[in-house]
């Protein structure tokens, strides 16, 4: 045997490339042979000692180098050789010995050649380890022949017969379906006990595996002959309907509606069934078919939660979270600024990622027009890589919308969220109901009260539809509402939701965002590059100060998209190659292209201060707004007159300010000859509804100016409650309010004491060069709004700047 070795070593031996099985020592295999350069080896061995290694490539795919080749192989005996009518060899192999090698170099005619070494077995066990395991293999390889059907007996009784524990892995390893991996390492294991226990555990999952094929193969066989069964019953009621004369020209439908059922889960399998049933009796020409067959096909369409096993992955689509990094770059790369609301959704995903059980927020993005709710609505579905539906809820007024129409009614359909669950194909899909605060309601039902049940996370689990008639799982929507005013709302729908409030942007963040975002888009959709056409800061302040007036950004992407429409047009007309034009857009070229401006910096009718016209600053739903407050005292005899589509609430708060005013009647100077006297208060823009509290002290500081004949200057404005004692309370939309006064150069601003904790949360980007009062009482205005009023000892004034 070491001669033998010895001479292997020393002896370069012809390889033969092999793709397919990894023959063992003792195995017959036949081989066919096309290759030239192997035909020449194979009949060169045959000369010879009729032996050639044998290799297998690791790829498959690639030729045969050194590189590509396992570093093991066999001897193999060449037992018959015989060429074929297409000039092919077909050669038989029989496994010899297991060799290791040591060098393979390559030749130009030969192909691959190698010097070897044996593999020489390592028994060191003295004890009983090897004949156990040896019976143990010899059982589990009994097992598995017996269930896989494809061993013959002659291979069965060389297994049983083997002399040796090394022949009998080798035996089993070459007979058995393996992957060439494992075989490759069975080839080249030295150890007894380690080749042995590794086929063990090899063999032992290729039986778990046949295992599970045949209980598959049963479940099939089982369900295939129900199938059956169920064809054969439905034949027959075929050919009863066929005397009865009724058409079945549907059936075939129907048969394919009931195979696509087993796919429900079984609760609505069994109504599927008995609704199914039901309309196989029912005569094919009779309406109430029509409106069953509807009825099954909703079932079937929507993506019922808790679905088999076998169509689970296709229905659920939080299997797997997004990292919480790519969200965020997500949410940074659709969106400038906009902390709070970001911050809450990777608060969101994280929870996810610890607890996939938790249940759903619901969120509400509140906040003025064009900043931006439904488009991060949007990117939170993208962030969360679930699908996206919107519903827009402005003008609903019929519960039905909701919950769906029940079935007994013609033309009956779902309600618009289980619309949306169909459409969107998953059980949890990220669903915006936009403009939730626009909702309505009559004699056809509550919209709003309905949607308790579908934005509970409490109740959500078993939302019940009138038309589908089955509890619905909506636990695992991700629900998002957006509005523009909470107080509309009803409270107890506004109790379940989760407010985050998105201001509006100032004129450093409106250019940010144009530049970001607006601009690109616009580009893109014109056909322009961004070589062709560079915006200025100075053009974007023109467009923002002088040609829109709100809270958001969506008038200025329309100023945006306009200017682009005008530069696209003008590159046609000159008939200059895009590649060539290029223009900057200055704010001279903004006035030039879109005219004179619509808006100006300081709309008030007042240039010059006169007694009477106060500056207000009030919050609505489109953002913050600046209103003049203008009283005249006239010299008719009468009471109090109020103008300009005032609500109930603020005209009480005229009211009460001409009561506290008339309370201080020994501070006017004019009180005597202005008594009995007619006095009108109007808010201009009057086809404009205004109603609220929070324009008590402009009111109450325009009547102290009319009666008194003082001017207040126009660089102050004010917000506050007013009480009928002369208290200053707290109002809302600080913020708001003051980009309001930032649009018209207001640098002075008088607010009340409470909304000090409003003012530290806002960061210096909006209060930088503004200054604050901060006030208790009415008596506090005075001096702040009257330069030549004298201020009292003991004022509670208080200034930030």
């Amino acid at each position: 045997m070491n001669i033998f070795a010895r001479r292997d070593q020393d002896a370069a031996r012809p390889v033969f490339p092999n793709r397919d099985t990894v023959y063992f020592p003792g195995i017959i295999l036949p081989v066919i042979v096309t290759d030239e350069a192997i035909k020449a080896f194979i009949q060169q061995a045959m000369d010879q000692d009729r032996r050639i290694l044998v290799v297998n490539l690791r790829d498959e795919k690639r030729r045969a180098t050194p590189d590509n080749m396992y570093p093991v192989g066999t001897i193999c005996h060449i037992l018959q050789f015989l060429k074929l009518p297409d000039s092919s060899f077909r050669v038989l192999l029989e496994g010899q010995e297991r060799v290791r090698i040591i060098e393979m170099t390559t030749t130009g005619q030969q192909g691959l050649q190698a010097r070897t070494e044996r593999i020489l077995p390592e028994n060191n066990d003295p004890g009983s380890t090897i004949p156990n395991l040896s019976r143990l293999l010899q059982s589990t390889f009994a097992e598995f022949a017996s269930k896989a059907g494809t061993f013959t007996s002659e291979t069965k009784g060389k297994v049983q017969q083997a002399t040796t524990p090394d022949r009998l892995v080798d035996l089993i390893a070459g007979s058995t379906p393996l992957p060439n991996e494992e075989r490759i390492e069975l080839l080249e294991e030295r150890n007894t006990v380690t080749r042995m226990t590794r086929l063990t555990e090899f063999l032992s999952r290729e039986l778990q595996v046949l295992e599970m094929k045949r209980s598959l193969r049963d479940r099939v066989r089982k369900r295939f002959e129900k199938n059956q069964r169920d064809i054969f019953l439905q034949e027959q009621i075929r050919e009863i309907n066929r005397e009865m004369g009724r058409d079945e020209s549907d059936e075939d439908g129907l048969a394919e509606l009931e195979l696509r059922a087993a796919t429900l889960p079984d609760e609505v399998e069994q109504h599927f069934r008995k609704e199914l049933l039901r309309l196989r009796r029912v005569p094919s020409v009779s309406p109430e078919a029509g409106m069953i067959r509807t009825y099954l096909d909703w079932l079937l369409d929507i993506p019922w939660p808790g679905i088999r096993e076998e169509s689970e992955s296709s229905t659920d689509s939080s299997s797997s979270l997004p990292p919480l990094s790519e969200a965020a770059r997500i949410l940074d790369e659709d969106h400038y600024d906009m902390e709070e609301p970001k911050n809450r959704i990777l608060e969101f995903i994280a929870v996810q990622h610890l607890n996939r059980a938790v249940k759903s927020p619901i969120l509400c993005f509140v906040g003025p027009p064009g900043t931006g709710k439904t488009s991060l609505g949007k990117s939170m579905a993208r962030a969360l890589e679930r699908a996206f539906i919107r519903f827009s809820l402005g003008g609903v007024r019929d519960e039905a919308e909701i919950r769906g129409h029940r079935r007994t009614y013609v033309g009956a359909m779902p309600g618009r969220i289980i619309q949306g669950m169909k459409r969107a194909g998953t059980a949890d899909p990220v669903i915006l109901l936009d403009e939730i605060d626009k909702i309505g309601s009559d004699h056809r039902g509550d919209p709003a009260s309905a949607l308790l049940e579908v934005l509970d996370p409490e109740q959500n689990h078993s939302f019940s539809d009138h038309y589908i008639e089955l509890s619905y799982d909506l636990s695992r929507v991700t629900f998002v509402t957006t509005a523009n005013s909470l107080h509309t709302i009803p409270a107890a729908l506004r109790d379940r939701l989760e407010v985050i409030e998105i201001p509006g942007y100032t004129e450093r963040d409106k250019c940010k965002i144009a530049q970001r975002y607006l601009i690109p888009q616009e580009l893109a959709q014109c056909g322009l590059q961004k070589e062709n056409l560079t915006f200025r800061d100075s053009a974007l302040s023109t467009l923002i100060r002088e040609y829109t007036q709100e809270s958001g950004v969506r008038n200025l992407k329309r100023q945006i998209a306009s200017v682009v429409r005008k530069i696209a047009r003008d590159v046609l007309d000159r008939g200059i190659p895009l590649s060539e034009y290029s223009r900057v857009i200055q704010a001279a070229t903004v006035r030039s292209l879109l005219g004179p401006p619509r808006f100006r910096l300081d709309d008030s009718s007042h240039d010059v201060p006169a007694p009477g016209m106060v500056n207000g600053l009030a919050w609505t739903e489109s953002g913050g707004v600046k209103l003049t407050v203008e009283a005249v005292v006239q010299n008719t005899k009468g009471d109090l007159i109020l103008t300009g589509s005032l609500g109930d609430v603020m005209k009480e708060s005229a009211r009460i300010a001409l009561s506290v005013v008339l309370n201080r009647a020994e501070t006017l100077q004019s009180h005597e000859q202005n008594k009995d006297k007619a006095i009108h208060i109007h808010v201009p823009q009057g086809a404009i509804p205004k109603d609220g509290p929070s324009a008590g002290i402009t009111l109450y500081t325009a009547l102290f100016s009319a009666l008194s004949r003082r001017a207040v200057p126009n660089d102050i404005a004010m917000s506050g409650e007013i009480t009928l004692t002369g208290r200053v309370l707290a109002v809302g939309g600080i913020k708001e309010k003051i980009l309001a006064a930032r649009r018209h150069n207001i640098s002075k601003i008088i607010l009340p004491r409470e909304n000090k904790v409003d003012l530290d949360a806002l960061s210096r980007e909006y209060t930088r060069g503004m200054v604050f009062h901060l006030i208790e009482e009415v008596e506090e205005i005075m001096p702040l709004a009257f330069p030549d009023y004298p201020s009292r000892p003991g004022d509670h004034l208080e200034e930030i700047s």
